[in-house]
């Protein structure tokens, strides 16, 4: 698929798209824990981070020193790292056809 001027455009407009939700999310998002977490709280499965086998850089989509900013934050880096690991599969993917 070449990169044409419609292509860069669409391209242009989903990454903005992925950031304007990632700015909206930690306002809108419900306080209430999601039918996993909520699943896990039933059933006595501890958060704690020192029991985990993996830790996270960033538990719960937060970064704590900066609160609210801090989430958003978080969330821009993920949409960026995704949009990155997506283009570099797809570079490989382009070379190897």
């Amino acid at each position: 698929m070449e990169l044409t001027k419609e292509n860069k455009i669409l391209i242009i407009i989903a990454i903005i798209l992925c950031i304007a939700l990632a700015v909206l999310s930690p306002m809108i998002a419900s306080s209430n824990p999601d039918g996993l977490e909520k699943s896990a709280e039933d059933a006595g499965v501890s958060e704690d981070v020192e029991t985990s086998f993996f830790k996270s850089p960033f538990p719960d989509y937060t970064f704590e020193p900066l609160d609210k900013i801090g989430e958003t934050g978080v969330l821009i880096l993920g949409c960026i790292i995704t949009l990155i690991v997506a283009f570099g599969i797809g570079a490989v993917l382009k070379k190897r056809s």
